[in-house]
C-alpha cells in the first residue's frame, strides 16, 4: 500500500513537468538593420520558377547572380511524373563568363500529368546549388 502514494506523486510530477512551457532567450538584440538570409559562399541570388498556364504552356525561368566568378552554367529540367520516377524531358542550359547567368523558356505540356523543374548551378566548374 504504500507505494501507491508514491506513484501519485511520481506521477503528478511527470505530468507537471511534462506540461510546462520552456522559453529560448538571447540577451543580443538583432539590429534592425540586419538582414537574416542564407550565406553561399558563391551565390548571392539563386532563383527558379515554374508555372503552367491554362493551355499547357509552361513557363521556366532559372537565374544566379554570384560573386567573383571564372564562369557559371546554368541548367534547368523539365522533368515529368511517370510510374513513380521523375523523367527529364527537355533540358536547357546557358554559360556565362560573368557573375550573373539566367534562362527562360517555355515548353507545352499535357494537363493530365504531374510535372516539376530541377535546376542547378555550376560556378567555376563546381555545383553550387540545386532546386
Amino acid at each position: 500500500m504504500n507505494s501507491l502514494p508514491r506513484r501519485m506523486i511520481l506521477i503528478c510530477l511527470m505530468i507537471i513537468l511534462l506540461s510546462t512551457t520552456s522559453f529560448a532567450s538571447n540577451n543580443k538584440m538583432i539590429d534592425s538593420k540586419e538582414v537574416i538570409s542564407p550565406k553561399f559562399t558563391y551565390s548571392n541570388i539563386f532563383h527558379h520558377n515554374f508555372d503552367v498556364s491554362t493551355n499547357g504552356k509552361s513557363s521556366l525561368s532559372v537565374y544566379l547572380d554570384a560573386y567573383s566568378v571564372d564562369q557559371m552554367k546554368v541548367v534547368a529540367s523539365l522533368q515529368k511524373y511517370d510510374n513513380g520516377n521523375w523523367r527529364t524531358i527537355k533540358r536547357w542550359s546557358v554559360k556565362n563568363n560573368e557573375d550573373s547567368a539566367g534562362l527562360g523558356k517555355s515548353y507545352y505540356i499535357t494537363r493530365s500529368n504531374l510535372y516539376g523543374l530541377k535546376s542547378y548551378v555550376n560556378v567555376s566548374n563546381r555545383l553550387v546549388e540545386m532546386d
